[in-house]
């Protein structure tokens, strides 16, 4: 992975949303903390929002998406508790930050990462080979159905909203692997998951979030 250099400005910037992580305990993981400093925001957002790159807030990039808010993204990442050398399933890969911070954490492990967006594909590709990063595969599909070619996972992350965790993705999940998804209509809960021999159970939850549909076979308007 290259090291891109950081401005001033936006160095600051970054301090300043780290300190604020940090104060509000959604950032609590030093090698998040890392993954955040070597893997800058601001490359992977639209220059129309380059301003507002490290306001804790969802931005947006493109058909409709959203990259979404630091804080959430620290937060998902910590409960997913990602180990090197792990394989990863993400589905919704966005403007590819959140698929960097996975690549960054996971070391010589891999990311598979499903988008149903074309133009999100080859935005997604172009951020992640700024910094070099070679171990996400960037998959143009139906993230409702997972990507089973890939399979079994580690760890999965949603970061779509979906009423519940589709039953294909589940199903990728290694025994003892964790996934973690908003699950909801309106507003969701982020719910974290353990897959065990007795079956499925919940590890966390956490209510009062708000992202984009999943959409496809097993998502809204399939």
């Amino acid at each position: 992975m290259r090291k891109i250099p950081i401005e001033k400005k936006y160095q600051t910037a970054l301090n300043d949303l780290i300190n604020y992580l940090k104060n509000s305990r959604f950032l609590n993981d030093k090698k998040i903390e890392d993954a955040f400093r070597n893997i800058p925001r601001h490359e992977f957002v639209p220059v129309s929002e380059l301003d507002y790159a490290y306001n804790n807030e969802p931005l947006q990039i493109m058909k409709n998406q959203t990259i979404s808010q630091p804080g959430v993204v620290s937060r998902m990442t910590e409960w997913l508790d990602v180990k090197k050398g792990q394989k990863i399933l993400e589905i919704g890969t966005g403007s590819g930050w959140q698929s960097a911070i996975l690549s960054y954490l996971v070391g010589g492990g891999t990311v598979y990462s499903v988008e149903r967006h074309t133009q999100l594909v080859k935005f997604a590709e172009e951020n992640l080979k700024k910094f070099d990063i070679d171990n996400v595969h960037v998959i143009l599909g139906d993230g409702s159905v997972g990507y089973e070619k890939g399979s079994p996972y580690d760890r999965i992350i949603i970061t779509a909203a979906c009423t519940a965790i589709p039953l294909p993705i589940i199903d990728q999940l290694k025994e003892g692997g964790l996934i973690i998804a908003p699950v909801g209509n309106s507003t969701q809960s982020l719910v974290l998951l353990q897959k065990t021999f007795k079956g499925i159970i919940e590890i966390k939850n956490e209510s009062h979030y708000v992202f984009v549909p999943l959409r496809g076979k097993f998502g809204k308007n399939r």
